[in-house]
């Protein structure tokens, strides 16, 4: 085989492997995006595979409450020292604090939907 030929073929299995083993993936291992989730809510039928969804959302919940603890720590900042900031509106605390509370919104819903997947998983 020349070796036009040979990374021709090398070029062409790359491509196969890559096309194909994105959704495989997403059905087997670990869930790392939107679209791995979406694959994953349509195609769960296994106790496991809603006990990997909800697993999901658990980390999901926990980068939300991560974000939504730093943002209440800086609209705790920005209370207890207004005169930085002079007369804006919004305030950074505002702003701030408007934040956490959507992290916060974020979280519980996350949270609801790993329960759910839970709840799933045991009815399997």
């Amino acid at each position: 085989m020349s070796v036009v030929r040979k990374m021709q073929f090398a070029i062409i299995l790359f491509a196969g492997l890559t096309c194909f083993s994105g959704p495989l993936s997403a059905a087997t291992g670990t869930i790392e995006n939107k679209r791995d989730l979406e694959i994953a809510l349509k195609t769960a039928k296994t106790s496991e595979d809603h006990q990997r969804i909800a697993a999901y959302y658990q980390e999901q919940a926990k980068k939300l409450q991560a974000k939504e603890t730093e943002e209440r720590d800086l609209a705790n900042y920005y209370l207890t020292h207004p005169s930085m900031y002079g007369k804006i509106y919004p305030t950074p605390y505002v702003n701030h604090k408007g934040l956490a509370d959507y992290y916060h919104q974020a979280e519980v819903q996350a949270q609801e939907r790993a329960d759910q997947q839970l709840k799933m998983a045991d009815l399997q």
